[in-house]
């Protein structure tokens, strides 16, 4: 498989959450984070026919749903372990292209960035140019 060269920074969708109409975020790529992480508000979780699902607000989105993958700890940035959430979902570059990827939920109100991709979602299908940044475009120019 052709690996696509992306930049430090990419426009994403999560055309799978919030029934397809939320905008495009400004997504950082981390290839020192294993996991991709987003920022949620107002964290829920609930039980929907049995299954567990997960409530959680995203920049100005309230509500929405995902169901919940796992529950684990993780070792933040700054060394502390904590409790986070996972969802199974898509996102989708400017250039139309969607993945499959895990994102864990947390507070990313103090970052500049919403959205990390880590490596588990960049590996074996992109390389990272760092000095570059859009290079898949942005969404509403293709």
């Amino acid at each position: 498989m052709k690996k696509v060269i992306i930049g430090r920074d990419e426009m994403i969708k999560f055309p799978a959450l919030g029934n397809g109409e939320m905008r495009a975020v400004d997504g950082r790529v981390d290839t020192g984070a294993r996991t991709s992480s987003m920022h949620a508000s107002n964290i829920l979780v609930f039980e929907k026919e049995g299954v567990q699902w997960v409530r959680f607000d995203f920049e100005e989105y309230e509500g929405l749903e995902a169901r919940l993958w796992k529950q684990k700890y993780v070792r933040s940035s700054n060394g502390k372990k904590q409790s986070r959430y996972f969802i199974k979902t898509k996102i989708e570059f400017a250039n139309g292209k969607k993945y499959p990827i895990t994102m864990s939920l947390t507070d990313r109100s103090k970052m500049k960035f919403p959205v990390l991709l880590g490596r588990r979602l960049l590996a074996g299908k992109f390389l990272v140019d760092v000095g570059k940044m859009f290079l898949l475009g942005k969404h509403g120019e293709n």
